[in-house]
């Protein structure tokens, strides 16, 4: 096989990965959803607990990660680090037409480190709330092959084992199925 054999193997990867990211971003698209505030509690009072969302993108999954916390929260509030591609105006338009009955918060992370970030915002939001279990909730979603699960979620991962050293959080993954 020739050089021009091994750019075509090459070529042929880099559009069937590109591919993906289309299929990806058409499932995970939110054009054309209602928005979302309230979803009926049940009538027994349950014991409940602040919980976190951290929001990457407003997307499907996320959508379904603030569903739960609904479910298992009183207080919920949403957590966006912007590491220096975010676009403000256009997540904050957005958040305001689904989501306007949970606060997000835009913490800013100038050494592009969202571990660090959320940490310190989880440890304020810990401090102020003292002796109760916080939940952390990390949107996923989950890709047809297990090679594709290769090219997302990595950031899930890292903080995962980033805050496993903090007892009082509780650190949770709410999968959507692409």
């Amino acid at each position: 096989m020739g050089c021009c054999g091994n750019y075509s193997v090459v070529v042929s990867l880099f559009l069937a990965i590109h591919r993906h990211y289309r299929y990806v971003a058409a499932r995970l698209s939110i054009q054309g959803i209602a928005p979302r505030s309230y979803l009926p509690r049940p009538k027994v009072k349950a014991v409940t607990h602040p919980a976190v969302v951290l929001v990457g993108q407003l997307h499907r999954g996320t959508l379904e990660a603030l569903d739960y916390a609904r479910l298992i929260s009183d207080e919920v509030v949403a957590v966006h680090v912007d590491i220096g591609l975010t676009y403000r105006a256009k997540l904050q338009a957005a958040w305001q037409d689904l989501q306007s009955d949970i606060p997000l918060e835009i913490l800013e992370s100038p050494y592009r480190s969202v571990g660090e970030a959320l940490t310190h915002f989880l440890t304020l939001f810990e401090e102020q709330r003292p002796g109760v279990f916080l939940t952390l909730i990390i949107p996923a979603f989950v890709t047809r092959n297990w090679w594709e699960g290769l090219l997302h979620n990595q950031t899930a991962f890292f903080l995962k084992a980033a805050l496993r050293a903090k007892r009082s959080r509780v650190v949770t993954t709410v999968r959507y199925y692409l």
